[in-house]
């Protein structure tokens, strides 16, 4: 079945202006965040730099990216090629990580004029990262101070400019909460809210009254067997797609199926996932606040004074 690299091959000959912005476009751009442009962050915010340009410099030089599978060399040189992404533009950029206290990045995409999709780096390969979907179920944790200050300042620097804002995983809580907790003046210009298999926003810790100004303009995207994106779930109309792969492997958006410009959809997520879904809303019920705390500072504190601050799964592509 096809996946998003199928879909630029096949959609990358239409720019947006004549063929309209759509879910899959959201994923793709929420795929790219997790490429890791530090070497070219003064030139993205001062100039900006075209997909293109970007996709040339790391293929000639290699590229670094904690996704939990490969980003190829194939889906770059597509992208590069294509007409209605190669003309994009990177125009705003930040990265920010401490191996003890918070994993955070955004990449803003001009995609036509006055059209950006602020995207969201999602959970990456450090333990840090993965501490802080933990830290979610007690806190507001760094990350979601960092995209909120973040998408006000981006807001900033595009006066004239409409919004779509969105990430995958943790990205989409992200994209959730900057959006949510952002002004009104700032709301009214974002024009969808798209989170692609991310938790929600834990009740316990965030009043989910928040979410009345933008529950009309959220999309959220989850694959058949959906975990991650059942985290303290609140919303209700959820579109479920098709995936090629098995159990936690969905979470990948690589494994999405696409049709044309949507992704294939089901009616609802596996009774497996539901079962699963269940057990965990159970055990977060009967923990209260502090001895979430309390388990989660335990057990990745001790991973992290071990001296393991990264998962297997980061790569560096030297092409």
């Amino acid at each position: 079945m096809a996946n998003l690299v199928d879909y630029v091959k096949w959609r990358g000959d239409l720019s947006f202006e004549i063929s309209p912005f759509n879910e899959i476009d959201n994923a793709v751009f929420s795929l790219l965040s997790y490429i890791d442009l530090k070497d070219l962050q003064t030139e993205i915010n001062s100039t900006g730099i075209s997909i293109k340009d970007v996709c040339k410099y790391l293929i000639a030089g290699g590229y670094q990216y904690g996704y939990m599978s490969e980003i190829t060399l194939d889906f770059l040189n597509e992208l590069l090629s294509s007409k209605r992404f190669g003309n994009v533009m990177i125009v705003d950029y930040v990265d920010l990580y401490h191996e003890k206290k918070y994993q955070f990045s955004s990449t803003g995409y001009l995609y036509k004029e006055n059209n950006i999709y602020l995207a969201f780096r999602g959970t990456d390969d450090s333990i840090i990262a993965w501490k802080e979907d933990f830290m979610m179920s007690f806190s507001v944790i760094p990350a979601q101070k960092f995209a909120l200050s973040f998408l006000k300042k981006v807001f900033s620097n595009h006066p004239d400019a409409k919004f779509i804002v969105g990430g995958h995983s943790k990205g989409g809580n992200l994209a959730l909460y900057s959006s949510a907790m952002c002004d009104k003046s700032l709301q009214d210009r974002i024009i969808t809210i798209y989170n692609n298999d991310g938790p929600d926003l834990c009740e316990e810790v965030i009043n989910n009254d928040v979410m009345n100004a933008i529950e009309r303009k959220l999309i959220k995207i989850v694959p058949e067997f959906c975990i991650v994106g059942m985290i303290f779930n609140s919303t209700k109309n959820l579109k479920v797609v098709k995936s090629d792969n098995i159990a936690f492997l969905q979470h990948d958006i690589l494994n999405w199926n696409c049709l044309g410009t949507s992704f294939e959809l089901i009616s609802d997520v596996t009774k497996e996932a539901n079962k699963f879904n269940n057990l965990l809303d159970k055990v977060l019920e009967h923990t209260d606040l502090d001895k979430r705390r309390e388990y989660v500072n335990n057990f990745f504190d001790k991973i992290i004074d071990a001296g393991t601050t990264r998962l297997p799964w980061g790569k560096k592509n030297n092409s």
